[in-house]
């Protein structure tokens, strides 16, 4: 029979499902002082997400933030998606803007 405690210290963060995130999709963060707020993915690694939002944070300075943090929606903001794959300059507006426009049909 095996103890309650010797198993629930045997799971780890890498044994859940960690969400698959893809640049340019709609995530909201789930924890940290940023709770609730809306992000736009930049880039991601294997744990960690770099992400914007058009207002403290732009392309040049992305925050980076645990997966398991964020609840990702099914949006993607197609034409963030474009400039990036092209190498065109993301500016702050042009974040928001993408940002804003998902974020009202939520």
């Amino acid at each position: 029979m095996t103890n309650f405690a010797e198993e629930k210290s045997s799971i780890t963060t890498k044994d859940l499902a960690l969400p698959d995130l893809r640049p340019g999709q709609l995530v909201r963060s789930k924890a940290g002082r940023d709770k609730g707020h809306w992000y736009l993915v930049l880039a991601t690694s294997k744990e960690r997400v770099l992400l914007v939002d058009g207002k403290k944070r732009g392309a040049a300075n992305p925050k980076a933030k645990n997966r398991c943090h964020l609840q990702p929606t099914h949006k993607i903001a197609a034409d963030f998606v474009s400039r990036l794959e092209n190498g065109q300059h993301l500016r702050k507006e042009h974040i928001s803007f993408f940002l804003s426009s998902l974020a009202e049909t939520d």
